[in-house]
Formats: C-alpha cells, structure tokens, sequence
C-alpha cells in the first residue's frame, strides 16, 4: 500500500481490541457487522447450533467443501456451539454476555425474550451495547413478517427501480443485509463512544427495512413532488443520458459518465467527432436527452458501435471524461487496484489459506483465522 507522509497521525490499526463481542447470528446481515467489529481488533464470539452451526454454512461446499457465504463474513470468530434451547445452554451464553461489552441478535422479533435474553432480561447489566437486527424492527404492523433479502428488496421498491421495462431485477448481492449490518455496525460504534462519555450502554433496534429506505437516494423525491416512478433502465441511469456501459465493436462493453453540459461538449468534439449533437434539439442537453431517450441512446450505442473499446478509452482519457470496463468477476479478482491496495488477504483455515477480501480499512497484515463449528466451545466455557 502506498506510503502516505506522516503528518503527526497515527495509522487506525486495531481500535476495537478489547472489546467482546457476544453474537447470536446466522446468514448474512449480522455476521457482516461482527466481521467488521472482528476485522478492526474486536473478540467476537460467534454462537452457533450444536451440530449443524449457522444456516449459511450449508448454503454451498464452494471452498474445499466450505460455504462461500460462511467463508465470507466469519473469518476473525470464535465459534462456540450451545443449544440456546435447554437451560444449560442458556445459562452458558448468559455468563458469556456478562462478561461482554457487546450483545448482538438476528433471531426474529421476540425470539430473544422468549430465551430470557431479551433487552429488558438483561436490564442488570446497563452498561451492555444490546443490537438486534430483524427484517422490519421490534414494533409495527409488519413486525412478524418474515424477511429476506429478495422480499425486502421488493417491499423498499428496489425491485421496480432495476431491471428493464417489463423486467424488474433484484440487485445481485444481498443489499438489503449489507445495509442493515452496516447500519449495526455504525450504531455498535456510536454507542461504545456514547459509553465512554455516560457509562451507559445502548438497546439498538435494526431493521432491514428502515436501513434500506435512505438509500433509495433521489427516488421518493420524485414520487413525492411529482408522482413518478423510477425509470427502469437496466445497466443506465435513470435520468442522465449518455450513462453507462456501451458495447465497442470488440464485444466489450465501456463504462461512460457524461454528467454535465461542458462534458457533453467534450464528448461530442473530442470522443464520438460528432459536433452537431451540440445544438441538435433531441441531443443537445440532459433535459431534451432524457426526454428523447430512445432516440439519443440509439444514437450513442450507434457510435460506441463503430470502434474497439481501447479506441474509446484512449479517447475518453484524453478528453477527461469518466470512464470504466465492465469486469467479470475472474476480472476483479486480478484487478491490478485491488492487488495494489492489497484489498485480498489470506485466512486460515482447517484446509489451509484461503483468500478474502478485507473490510477495507482494516490492517491487510493482521492474523485472520476461519473457525471450526465448535472450535472455541471447550476454551472459550471453561471459566463459565
């Protein structure tokens, strides 16, 4: 990684050491945040079924006969298998939240209560950080629904916001998790700095659905203030014209953003050699591009059409309009930035190293081990 001058700061490094972390998780939304906290010096102790563990490592046999979502969000743990059912098993996860600093759940709406580890069973302990992470939140209408990330995605409007008309598509990755574990994680950090200001600890109420709604960006502004729905318009933008990847004459597709009049100026003399587009009434500003869009985009794709993709970046480059290729996943993960950042690191593993990509602001040379089911039980419960 590039060296950056020293200008009396130090480096983030790990500033969760110390911190215990006690996870009742499963999948994907919690197990992203006790990754990060993981990442960043936190002792995430991660709970599992006795036997089969969390759901998500049976989702595939991908890595040498391990799940890839498992492998993704779980390097850093400690697993501790308990049956949260007998009262054995609660007593132990109950000794362990006590010498805690972190609490976290994803069970559904009051599933944790009825284990007698609901925030208010746990009222004794009030300097305890308690998060819960559901698909609607602990009250509403839609408590009680069941949710994922496909649902979710269809119930914030992301669905009819992708795709193509008549072709609505989910987003790819479970977005809906991501958020709502990054919103977690947020909160988890907010209420450690709150703590050390009151000596009080923080119950936060996550939701799938409340943390997906902010990022629906400039969408409800429109529907509020002139009724109208996003556009679906694949891999383009919805309201900028020319915006998004355009297919070259050697089948590969070239990523452009022309944002703005003076870029539009650049494109059209300097990229397309097409000056007329200036001043003609369909193409000449966003306003009449997004109406005419049909029209203009067939335009664009015409021209993109006639060249090879490296003729057009070089173009771009020189006239200094934002540019990028569509990579395919084998691409990424040989994407020369990534190596520079050293964005991929390896984990240990009961097969060996495995590669992971690390949060990023986490130390690329720190140790990181993949557990075991049960793993840590014997050593993590012999003091309880």
């Amino acid at each position: 990684m590039a060296n950056h001058e020293n200008v009396g700061r130090q480096a983030l490094g790990q500033p969760l050491e110390g911190v215990t972390v006690v996870a009742l998780e499963q999948a994907v939304s919690m197990p992203y945040c006790t990754f990060v906290l993981a990442e960043m010096g936190a002792e995430v102790i991660k709970i599992e079924r006795v036997g089969t563990g969390d759901v998500v490592r049976g989702w595939d046999s991908a890595v040498h006969g391990l799940s890839t979502g498992f492998v993704w969000v779980n390097a850093g743990k400690k697993s501790v298998e308990l049956d949260v059912k007998s009262e054995e098993g609660r007593k132990a996860l109950r000794d362990l939240i006590r010498d805690a600093d972190v609490f976290v759940e994803n069970l559904g709406p009051g599933a944790a209560s009825r284990i007698g580890l609901g925030v208010d069973d746990l009222s004794d302990q009030p300097e305890l950080v308690y998060a819960s992470l559901s698909g609607y939140g602990q009250d509403g209408p839609y408590r009680d629904v069941k949710a994922y990330d496909l649902t979710m995605q269809g119930e914030t409007g992301m669905l009819l916001s992708n795709g193509y008309p008549g072709q609505p598509a989910k987003v790819g990755l479970p977005i809906t998790d991501l958020i709502a574990g990054s919103n977690a994680i947020m909160g988890i950090m907010m209420a450690l700095y709150q703590r050390k200001n009151t000596g009080k600890g923080a119950y936060l109420d996550v939701s799938m659905f409340d943390s997906a709604l902010p990022w629906l960006g400039y969408f409800p502004h429109h529907a509020w203030h002139s009724g109208a729905e996003p556009p679906m318009s694949g891999m383009r933008h919805q309201y900028i014209v020319p915006y998004g990847p355009y297919l070259a004459s050697d089948g590969r597709y070239v990523s452009l953003v022309v944002a703005d009049d003076k870029s539009w100026q650049r494109f059209c003399e300097q990229v397309v050699d097409k000056p007329e587009w200036i001043t003609d009434p369909v193409m000449a500003t966003i306003a009449s591009r997004r109406s005419n869009r049909p029209q203009a985009e067939a335009a664009v794709e015409e021209v993109m059409a006639s060249q090879p993709s490296h003729i057009w970046k070089e173009k771009l480059d020189k006239a200094g309009i934002p540019y990028g290729d569509v990579n395919t996943m084998s691409d990424v993960i040989k994407h020369p930035q990534a190596l520079s950042r050293q964005m991929f690191v390896e984990t240990d593993s009961e097969h060996g190293k495995l590669p992971l990509i690390r949060f990023p602001l986490a130390p690329a040379g720190k140790e990181r081990k993949l557990p075991r089911l049960g793993e840590h039980t014997d050593q993590i419960l012999k003091d309880k």
